[in-house]
């Protein structure tokens, strides 16, 4: 008489082949969200620093996001004192300048004091999107700009960045406080301040 079933030898190999898999596996898992949190604290990390850089040295500064998927960084902007913000003035000013060689130096120049150099997303993310108070609709595509203001304000807006699967987060700067504070899903501006 034979009993059918399958030795404590047996489930012991199968479960060790199953604990192999996990503890190689799991990271590769996990590692995506692990990148999309390190970025949002570098965000969260890098908003206070130009806010305080804006406060001190009595400058506008801006954050730039060059959205093109072929080539995606950021970088940091400064202009000397206050100044306003108007998305039509400054498009006819790069208009201008990319057209006429002798065009003055633009107002705002890269601060290397914050970075040497532009700075790219971890391999797997990417910007979805910008929103601010001053944009009629979302930047998806092209450069965006959030601004910081020397009396420590920060132009309320709201960045995504995803994995373009199924993981996206927003980064919400506060105006008032200049903190970005982290949404783990898709949000927008309009949104977020209702």
């Amino acid at each position: 008489m034979s009993q059918k079933g399958f030795t404590l030898i047996e489930i012991m190999i199968v479960l060790a082949i199953l604990a192999a898999v996990l503890v190689v596996g799991a990271p590769r898992l996990v590692k995506k969200e692990n990148n999309i949190k390190s970025v949002a604290h570098k965000f969260i990390v890098l908003s206070k620093e130009i806010r305080n850089k804006a406060r001190l040295s009595n400058s506008t500064y801006r954050l730039v996001i060059n959205i093109d998927p072929q080539d995606e960084k950021y970088w940091v902007e400064k202009a000397n004192g206050p100044q306003p913000v108007d998305p039509e003035a400054m498009e006819k000013e790069r208009e201008k300048s990319e057209k006429d060689e002798e065009a003055p130096p633009p107002l705002f120049q890269i601060d290397k004091s914050v970075f040497k150099k532009e700075q790219s997303l971890p391999s797997g993310l990417h910007f979805a999107s910008v929103e601010t108070v001053n944009t009629k609709a979302p930047i998806t595509s092209g450069v965006a700009y959030i601004y910081f203001f020397p009396e420590g304000f920060v132009e309320a807006s709201a960045l995504q960045i995803t994995n373009g699967n199924n993981l996206t987060w927003t980064l919400v700067f506060n105006p008032l406080t200049g903190q970005a504070d982290i949404i783990e899903k898709a949000s927008s501006l309009k949104d977020i301040q209702r």
